[in-house]
């Protein structure tokens, strides 16, 4: 954007989920279509939009702190506080210095929004939409920084987990018309992406709010005709490892055999109290259809420690569940009370030092699992090599995931970046593998 010769830049800040991420590219083209130019490393900018997120206390803290940042970096700059933090304490935000807060129903509406600030000189402007009547957003990203690259396929959230505040700041479940996921997955495809991950905030949901309950695995069909060469999913409530998606996963070339579960605990009881929609017993059962299903199937998993209510013996059902599902991956997370949920007027609240012991616990017995995983790997593709999606090549050596979602570095040139390569598994240490191309 020019205003009297001169060209604005803009910083993009993003913190929390993937679907954050895909807004700020989205939310980033949309700056660039209006003349916006991105800011050099290191140097101030005219504009700063921070994509905040509610998810934990925490998030919430680093989402003000950046916004102070932004305001203390350059004090004539535009600065948009947009995203979940700003649904929640949009005018807190205000009064740390945004110009402009901006709700998840808004998004596409900022460039609009920070011409007028720039224009007519405005100092607050506030959008935030109603979520309970809001469409789908709208966003798309065409310009891909990588072969791997995301897909957002629906917004919201329809549970009422005990302990989540994302509805209120995401809405209802909101899904995607299938054939603008088609025609961005066809875009990217011909800008070189090699693998798409369908994300969402709740993606297992995804089609439901259209009247199709199984339109994910029909969505799955679809993009593997169109020729995607991988797909990956973000993260699925384990309600949707139904038969229909277990076969999908065992008979599409496409579809990556690595799922990200959100586990949050390996206890029924816990569970419950959590208002998940399924018991430990379900989980196992599921996911046991789904490696016999898909043989070679890593798994990765979301789990919380310390919910309210949580005693030792069920802490004992959660170690004993991932020592036997073992998880390639496990996302390990304290208890975090969030007002306005049901969870934090709940009685029982475990203490912090023990929802932290108890996470360290966890984490620890993972480490060891996750190694014993590795080398089993290693052993399992000395012969039958894996097919690494290259991402980085930094000083002879190049290093990407596998279709597994392990970390493969191997020697390699430049030239790799991008593509899929072959490659033989060698060594393991605590983050990944070291392999060879023959």
């Amino acid at each position: 954007m020019k205003k009297e010769g001169k060209t604005f830049t803009y910083a993009l800040f993003t913190l929390g989920c993937r679907v954050n991420q895909y807004e700020s590219d989205a939310i980033g083209e949309l700056l660039r279509g209006e003349g916006f130019l991105p800011a050099p490393r290191g140097e101030t900018a005219d504009v700063y939009v921070i994509n905040t997120c509610a998810v934990t206390a925490e998030s919430e803290r680093k989402s003000r702190q950046l916004i102070r940042r932004a305001r203390a970096a350059n004090p004539a700059a535009v600065v948009v506080a947009a995203g979940c933090s700003a649904e929640l304490e949009g005018a807190t935000l205000s009064d740390l210095g945004a110009d402009a807060v901006c709700g998840n129903a808004a998004k596409t509406e900022i460039p609009a929004l920070i011409r007028r600030l720039i224009a007519e000189k405005i100092k607050t402007a506030v959008i935030v939409p109603d979520l309970t009547s809001a469409p789908y957003d709208g966003l798309s990203v065409s310009e891909p920084k990588r072969a791997r690259t995301y897909i957002k396929i629906e917004d919201g959230c329809s549970n009422r987990c005990a302990y989540c505040v994302i509805p209120r700041v995401r809405g209802p479940v909101r899904s995607r018309d299938p054939d603008e996921v088609l025609r961005e997955a066809e875009i990217l495809l011909k800008n070189g992406v090699k693998e798409i991950i369908l994300t969402g905030i709740e993606t297992g949901s995804y089609g439901e709010d259209l009247g199709d309950r199984g339109g994910l695995v029909r969505l799955l069909y679809r993009l593997d005709a169109l020729g995607v060469p991988r797909i990956g999913m973000g993260s699925l409530d384990p309600s949707v490892l139904k038969d229909d998606f277990i076969e999908a996963a065992a008979t599409l070339p496409s579809v990556l055999p690595h799922f990200h579960v959100s586990v949050q605990s390996g206890s029924s009881a816990t569970l419950r109290r959590m208002r998940r929609k399924y018991s430990a017993e379900q989980l196992r059962d599921r996911l046991s259809a789904l490696r016999n299903a898909v043989p070679d199937v890593t798994l990765s998993a979301d789990v919380i420690t310390g919910f309210p209510g949580e005693t030792d013996a069920e802490f004992d059902e959660t170690l004993a569940l991932m020592s036997e599902i073992r998880f390639l991956h496990l996302h390990v997370f304290p208890y975090s009370s969030r007002p306005g949920t049901e969870a934090a007027g709940m009685a029982d609240q475990v203490p912090a030092a023990i929802r932290k012991e108890r996470a360290a616990e966890l984490s620890r017995r993972q480490t060891v699992i996750k190694s014993e995983l590795l080398a089993r790997y290693v052993r399992d593709h000395t012969s039958s090599p894996v097919a690494v999606l290259v991402e980085k090549c930094s000083q002879g050596k190049s290093s990407g995931h596998s279709e597994h979602w392990v970390d493969v570095s191997f020697p390699g040139s430049p030239s790799d970046a991008g593509q899929i390569l072959r490659v033989f598994t060698v060594s393991s240490d605590d983050k990944g593998i070291l392999g060879e191309t023959k």
